[in-house]
């Protein structure tokens, strides 16, 4: 009896150690289970806050960038509009350099126009005046020619006066010779004839003349003047 007693409590005992223990095993497998469960969530915390740490920096590298980005836009954009600025500038100032050299260059077409109707002025004025010295020198050539002219034919009168005087002279002594030997032929006689003494008269006029410079024209000699000479 007291081994079927030993037996139960052994029994009894086997049973409480196997509920015991199967209970330690159920509380240390759902210990390991909520170990691993925690373990998990804490890999799936650590995880979502490894995500959520690359996700920040990931934004926070992305607004870096996007800063860094709009930076070297706007140091870009400050630089195009500092070129615009100088192209702008340079572009003034070749405007305003060519508005001068077109102000210049109209002040210079403006002068040389003066100076061309002030050279053709002067050019009609000088023609002008050669013309007149021109005229003026023919004028006097003209009368230069006409005194000449006029010398010559005083002179070419005055040589044919001359002439006229030196026949005329020829003449008389020729008539005053053959008056001569009238005479002497008549003086013999004792009456002179009245033309004698008209020939003597006559040969005093002419020595009167001659002795004066002048030319002797008989009467029965005169001729009508052909009006020139």
């Amino acid at each position: 009896m007291k081994k079927n007693v030993v037996i139960i409590v052994l029994l009894l005992i086997a049973v409480i150690g196997g509920t015991l223990a199967y209970r330690g095993y159920r509380a240390n497998l759902a210990n390991q289970v909520e170990s691993e469960r925690l373990a998990a969530e804490q890999a799936a915390e650590r995880k979502r806050e490894a995500e959520a740490r690359q996700r920040i920096e990931a934004e926070a590298e992305a607004h870096r960038l996007a800063a860094l980005q709009a930076q070297q836009e706007a140091e870009a954009a400050a630089a195009a509009l500092a070129q615009l600025r100088a192209e702008q500038a340079e572009a003034e100032a070749a405007r305003l350099a060519a508005e001068e050299q077109a102000r210049l260059a109209a002040e210079r077409l403006e002068q040389l126009r003066l100076e061309k109707e002030a050279a053709q002025g002067e050019a009609r004025a000088q023609a002008e005046a050669a013309e007149r010295a021109a005229l003026q020198a023919e004028i006097a050539r003209r009368e230069a020619a006409m005194k000449l002219a006029e010398a010559e034919r005083e002179k070419r009168e005055a040589v044919e006066r001359e002439a006229a005087r030196l026949a005329e002279l020829r003449r008389v002594q020729e008539a005053e010779s053959e008056e001569e030997q009238i005479r002497r032929m008549l003086l013999s006689r004792p009456v002179l004839p009245a033309d004698i003494k008209r020939r003597r008269h006559e040969t005093m006029q002419v020595e009167l003349i001659n002795a004066e410079g002048g030319v002797i024209i008989h009467p029965e000699d005169e001729k009508p003047a052909d009006g020139g000479n």
